[in-house]
């Protein structure tokens, strides 16, 4: 298994994997990028609300062979004095 490295980077920070993480294949690749920004973005949502979270994965001679990202957006439909009211209770 060949030997991949996860870097991460958002608006704010960026860090650099020195250890790599050995992937079978270009799907394992793929599928530890996504699994790792779902993780990321899941431990601190309003950290990330509104912005994106990016991984660029090298290889051991330090070429780049993926970019995945996510973005987390939300958009309230009602305003602030109507959440947790029941709809004949806000009509």
């Amino acid at each position: 298994m060949a030997r991949y490295f996860f870097d991460f980077h958002d608006a704010q920070f960026s860090t650099r994997d020195h250890d790599g993480t050995e992937c079978a294949d270009r799907e394992a690749v793929s599928s530890e990028a996504l699994r790792a920004l779902c993780e990321i973005a899941a431990d601190h949502p309003e950290r990330y609300a509104g912005t994106k979270l990016r991984v660029a994965v090298r290889d051991a001679t330090d070429r780049p062979v993926l970019t995945a990202s996510i973005n987390l957006m939300t958009a309230w439909h009602v305003d602030e004095a109507r959440i947790g009211e029941a709809r004949s209770e806000a009509a």
